[in-house]
């Protein structure tokens, strides 16, 4: 009787430990991590494509711009910062690198549903994302093109 009135304590114990594993009680420190960017508007890396002038304002008269890489970091304090690098050749001119910068919150649930918002930053409006994480990869979908990253 004493056996199994240990037995069960420690059973208990076990239990209890178990449904506090994070992966359970907060998917935040599943997902967090860097993740590094593989598909850029519906295309695999590097991605180079032409605007218009105009449609780009530090392409003015129009141009190239090369996807070249890019970076999500997500925290697990549910903040997030991603970072897409180009390199931007204007019409007639040289080459120069640029960066785009976004920071914001992130929520996931343990279905692997994550939303992503940031406020108007760096000359751009406000962001509200919803996507798909699924252990090693995150995709999110914007102005109808698909965006991804990897672990």
């Amino acid at each position: 009787m004493r056996h199994t009135k240990r037995l069960l304590s420690l059973t208990a114990v076990m239990l209890i430990a178990a449904c506090t594993d994070n992966s359970i009680t907060n998917p935040l420190n599943d997902v967090s991590g860097t993740y590094q960017m593989t598909i850029f508007a519906d295309r695999s890396l590097p991605y180079t494509y032409t605007v218009s002038a105009g449609q780009d304002s530090e392409l003015p008269n129009g141009g190239t711009v090369r996807a070249n890489d890019g970076t999500m970091v997500l925290n697990e304090n549910g903040t997030f910062i991603e970072t897409n690098n180009f390199t931007k050749t204007p019409t007639g001119g040289q080459s120069f690198a640029s960066a785009f910068v976004s920071t914001g919150t992130y929520t996931v649930t343990s279905a692997g549903d994550v939303t992503f918002s940031a406020p108007r930053q760096n000359g751009y409006e406000a962001r509200f994302l919803s996507g798909i994480w699924d252990a090693d990869r995150i995709s999110y979908i914007e102005s109808g093109l698909t965006f991804e990253y990897r672990r």
